[in-house]
């Protein structure tokens, strides 16, 4: 949706994730106020403003800290059945250097260790991995952000409705931003899920050591030749391919431990959600 929001001629999306907002949220590298505003300097002629951060959704701070920094905003939330987001974000930890158990099933047998603080992998992105079940319990999350915004302000999409009709969505999310819906916009598929060839090479070049960093600085001095040639490496050990299925067990498992927030969520959106079922 942020790919497709760019297109737009009267909106402006910033850089993603820049997770400025949501103080709670355990990232290493947070933001400064100035350097926030960075981002937003090539504005001129456009009506809408915005930018995309997928963890303000988790964070229990972010609503509020958005609204004491604008509160005429509108919010664009999409959720995805999170017996099947779980995979998925899995999918993509590997791939960014926060996770380092191959296995979807066992890296998430390890949720009750990492809320501890233990078992916890070496990130590129956070202090501490917040444990994957918690990430899909919807409700309470969507909750503040009605709560904080009002419902009129609130704009939610559902993931496997917009998978399947991207241009319907799409002229949803415009209409709710009050922007022309004439304009033509290219609904192609964005980030394809990715297969990592060998993870220890992976983990290796996106979590480095640091004598291992100080012997490639004086091999390759030069930061943009060490950049490009970290680039060219992650391409070539990096497939897109389909997700390997979970196995009955684990979905029935998941399926059962999120049914409950499932219909606290469906009484928040007043809705049934039965492709979630």
């Amino acid at each position: 949706m942020d790919e497709y929001l760019k297109q737009h001629p009267d909106i402006f999306m910033a850089k993603k994730e820049l997770h400025y907002f949501g103080s709670d949220l355990p990232m290493k590298n947070r933001i400064s106020a100035s350097e926030y505003s960075l981002h937003f300097t090539d504005t001129a002629n456009k009506r809408i403003i915005g930018e995309s951060s997928v963890w303000y959704l988790f964070s229990q701070k972010a609503a509020k800290e958005i609204y004491a920094y604008a509160p005429g905003s509108k919010i664009l939330i999409m959720l995805r059945n999170p017996v099947y987001l779980l995979p998925s974000l899995h999918s993509q930890h590997i791939h960014d250097g926060n996770e380092d158990v191959r296995d979807f099933e066992t890296a998430i047998q390890l949720d009750e260790e990492r809320r501890k603080g233990n078992k916890q992998p070496k990130c590129v992105d956070f202090t501490s991995l917040p444990p994957y079940k918690d990430i899909g319990l919807f409700a309470d999350q969507v909750k503040r952000y009605l709560d904080v915004f009002g419902k009129e302000n609130v704009h939610i999409l559902i993931y496997e409705e917009f998978a399947k009709d991207p241009e319907t969505s799409t002229k949803g999310v415009l209409a709710f931003l009050g922007v022309e819906m004439n304009h033509s916009i290219e609904c192609r598929v964005i980030n394809s899920n990715k297969k990592i060839r060998l993870l220890f090479l992976h983990r290796l070049i996106k979590v480095p050591a640091g004598w291992l960093k100080q012997i490639i600085r004086i091999i390759i001095p030069v930061k943009e030749a060490r950049h490009r040639i970290m680039h060219y490496l992650q391409q070539k050990n990096s497939t897109e391919k389909q997700r390997k299925k979970m196995s009955q067990a684990t979905e029935r498992y998941l399926k059962d431990f999120f049914a409950d927030d499932i219909s606290k969520l469906e009484k928040i959106l007043g809705r049934e959600l039965p492709q979630w079922r």
